[in-house]
């Protein structure tokens, strides 16, 4: 059986949205999934549900919209049957490993970044790339998101950008300079003042042999440092511009693009 978070939220078979239930029984369903194997209290869901605003009946609510996710997962037959059960003072949906979307990413994740310390390229770009290709959208993409689960979704999207620049800096130290200047694209839409990011993408258009297009991002992060912090590139952005300018940068200037 699999469920997923990293998008629409979908579990097993059933991955129609109106297979899920009521919006608040989806919203109960993705906090037990962002939970899953850990004891979800009643006073969480209640949080999660109702934004700290809770109706009289919220109790009773709460203990309906789980018992809708319950039938929800006895009807997907002998998989979901026993899955989500009652633990004071809540309840746990349990999980196997690789069931969940966001355990697999994870697991890929600490892979690719483990060989990535120890400089195995291209297994670290393997897992990386898998560890991605998992992201259907944004988390929770069709559920009501409210205040508590802005935090989780919040967190995740910043841990997507971690293992998308991981990946980047394991693609550029294998040479693959062209492949990477669209996902660098992606991360400078994502994170426009990080300097890191413009010093990679102007070297993946020099390597590319687009010098031009890497001289004119510089002047696009230069333009975006002012508008949006009121501060001028750093010294060491100026100095690969400059380096860029005269044909001549050193390995040891564009090494700190996959050091940072």
């Amino acid at each position: 059986m699999d469920f997923r978070v990293l998008g629409p939220v979908e579990v097993g078979p059933v991955r129609r949205e109106h297979g899920l239930g009521t919006p608040k029984q989806r919203t109960v369903l993705s906090a037990l999934l962002l939970n899953a194997n850990h004891i979800v209290s009643v006073d969480q869901l209640t949080t999660v549900l109702w934004d700290g605003r809770p109706p009289r009946s919220a109790m009773a609510n709460v203990y309906s919209y789980v018992a809708g996710v319950r039938r929800l997962l006895d009807g997907a037959g002998e998989a979901g049957r026993d899955r989500l059960i009652t633990r004071m003072p809540g309840y746990v949906l349990r999980v196997r490993s690789g069931e969940l979307d966001l355990s697999v990413f994870d697991q890929l994740a600490h892979r690719g970044q483990a060989a990535l310390r120890r400089s195995e390229l291209e297994l670290a770009a393997d897992c990386l790339g898998r560890a991605l290709a998992v992201w259907r959208g944004r988390p929770l993409e069709d559920v009501r998101v409210t205040s508590a689960l802005m935090a989780p979704i919040t967190a995740l999207e910043g841990r997507r950008i971690d293992v998308l620049n991981d990946l980047i800096q394991a693609r550029l130290r294998l040479g693959q300079h062209k492949e990477v200047v669209g996902d660098l694209r992606e991360l400078i839409a994502l994170a426009p003042l990080s300097e890191l990011t413009w010093s990679q993408f102007m070297f993946a258009l020099y390597r590319s042999g687009r010098k031009a297009e890497a001289l004119g991002a510089f002047l696009d992060a230069r333009r975006t440092m002012i508008s949006q912090a009121g501060v001028e590139p750093s010294a060491y952005l100026r100095r690969v511009h400059q380096a860029m300018l005269t044909g001549t940068p050193s390995a040891e200037l564009l090494e700190h693009c996959w050091r940072g």
